[in-house]
């Protein structure tokens, strides 16, 4: 049951990820508002908590990105190193962070 449980919550931290980082119109509502909105079930607490989480993925995506990302570096090692730092993450999350290094190397030219 506990596994059961932390599997769920990581399903929900990681589903609240794919919000913060989302793209397009939505983007211009400020986070806390978006995360309020898709999780009024969460406490405003935990979700100021997974905020600063998921600051401390953006900036090891950055990190990445600064050492080569995509161009010097396998996806697999990529997963590996962000579920070893945030074990919360899911494919869909990582796939998002993925496409984020990618755009960071890319865009700033690393």
């Amino acid at each position: 049951m506990f596994v059961h449980r932390k599997s769920m919550r990581g399903q929900i931290k990681s589903d609240a990820y794919l919000v913060y980082t989302e793209w397009g119109p939505d983007r211009r509502i400020p986070r806390p508002e978006r995360l309020a909105a898709m999780f009024p079930g969460t406490d405003e607490a935990t979700r100021m908590a997974w905020m600063a989480d998921f600051d401390q993925v953006e900036r090891e995506i950055w990190r990445f990105a600064e050492s080569g990302g995509p161009r010097l570096h396998s996806y697999d090692a990529f997963k590996k190193r962000m579920k070893g730092a945030f074990p919360f993450m899911n494919d869909q999350a990582l796939g998002r962070a993925w496409a984020l290094a990618t755009y960071y190397t890319v865009h700033e030219g690393y």
